[in-house]
């Protein structure tokens, strides 16, 4: 009997059986690995063997031959490529808690679906898998930015996601880049008088999604819990001039009403599209009136604006310009890159859909691609989106499984900051 350093007893027989046990192991994997390969070039053996005419099998890809293991290999990446797209279908919820600075206590906890880029996609049938997931969200509103109806202009799917939600909460919603245009390109005859500027200049869809009780954002909407506001704008408020915009559009509605009295008919095509502008516009600055230093701006923007672009806002405004002016919004939600749509592993995206970004979004930052982060006092949330853009060549989400997100606000620092 041997002692090791410890003084513990080892015996010389259980040593050997150890090294047999470890080296009959190595015998088995090699064998099973042997056996492998054997049955692989067997299999190659037949497939290449030649027929009875002499001829032997071949593999094309297109005109290009391959051998049988390049034949196997393209299978197995197939087949690999086909089970990551099926995660294409396979919906899931991030959680986002968002601090703002500022935040009114009666929204402390205020808890909003940020949903984007359904692109005419379903999900079950009429939206069957999204409502099994959202009933079991509790949220206060829904924010809606863009690209839910698609290029090819079918809103049937979006309308059936409206009727899952089925106006519990407030839905806010916008157009996006893809999206036919909110506003129809001749307005709707008013003949008999009993249409509203709204109705006889929005678009199909967009009245389509106002029928289900989703609100259209194109105009400044208050949302008030107790003495606290919130403010919802939609991107085109961002460094605009209101009060401007208004007085411009008012004397392009003037002139185009007495154009119209003179019978020119292009008045008579245009006139409806201004006033609606203006209608839009006018209330506008009367709700800016109302604006309060300590109410919360929250922008929905389809595409987020550029950092630049953001920065400008935060510009100091001063008593004369908060008349004319909004303030630079406290929270930015968007969406339209679809999270990348294809994703490498430990790299993320490799293109996003954006002409503004550095290399045509070529291999782009990743902190833009989807997720929160902030923009000096303007914090940015991008939704990571439920389905992939028109132009993309081939249309499924790789890596990268559709997702919603439940963002609760709050005005309070997490302990780690605190630390």
């Amino acid at each position: 009997m041997l002692s090791n350093h410890k003084g513990d007893a080892v015996m010389p027989e259980k040593t050997t059986a150890r090294k047999n046990v470890k080296k009959r192991k190595a015998q088995k994997k090699h064998s099973f690995w042997s056996k492998v390969w054997t049955l692989i070039k067997r299999l190659n053996s037949f497939a290449t063997a030649a027929h009875e005419d002499n001829v032997q099998r071949e593999y094309h890809i297109g005109a290009r031959k391959i051998t049988f293991f390049g034949f196997m290999a393209a299978i197995i990446i197939a087949l690999f490529v086909l089970v990551l797209a099926m995660n294409d279908r396979s919906v899931s919820t991030d959680y986002e808690s968002i601090i703002i600075t500022g935040l009114p206590e009666e929204f402390e906890g205020y808890k909003i679906l940020h949903i984007s880029d359904l692109q005419g996609k379903n999900f079950g049938q009429d939206q069957s898998a999204l409502g099994r997931i959202i009933g079991n969200l509790s949220y206060d509103a829904v924010m809606i930015t863009g690209d839910m109806v698609g290029e090819n202009g079918d809103p049937t799917a979006f309308y059936a996601l409206l009727d899952v939600l089925n106006a519990r909460k407030p839905v806010y919603f916008i157009a996006g880049d893809n999206d036919p245009a909110p506003l129809r390109k001749e307005a709707r005859d008013n003949s008999s008088e009993t249409l509203t500027l709204s109705q006889m200049v929005l678009s199909d869809w967009v009245l389509g999604a106002q029928e289900r009780g989703a609100i259209f954002l194109n105009s400044p909407q208050k949302i008030t819990k107790g003495s606290s506001n919130i403010w919802l704008l939609p991107d085109t408020f961002l460094n605009l001039d209101v009060a401007s915009a208004a007085e411009q559009l008012k004397e392009a509605m003037d002139q185009e009403s007495e154009s119209m009295l003179e019978g020119v008919a292009k008045s008579r095509e245009t006139l409806p599209f201004t006033s609606y502008r203006y209608s839009i516009m006018n209330k506008t600055e009367e709700k800016l009136l109302t604006y309060s230093a300590q109410d919360i701006i929250i922008m929905l923007s389809h595409e987020v604006p550029t950092d630049s672009q953001i920065y400008v806002s935060q510009d100091a405004l001063s008593q004369e310009e908060l008349k004319s002016y909004y303030p630079a919004p406290d929270l930015i939600l968007s969406g339209h890159f679809c999270g990348g749509e294809w994703r490498i592993p430990g790299i993320g995206a490799f293109h996003i859909s954006s002409r503004m970004s550095s290399r045509y979004g070529w291999f782009p930052n990743q902190k833009y691609v989807s997720g929160a982060r902030s923009v000096g006092g303007t914090m940015v949330y991008t939704s990571p989106g439920l389905s992939v853009t028109d132009d993309t060549l081939l249309p499924f989400r790789l890596m990268n499984p559709p997702k919603i997100t439940l963002i609760t606000l709050t005005g309070e620092l997490p302990a780690s900051f605190l630390d």
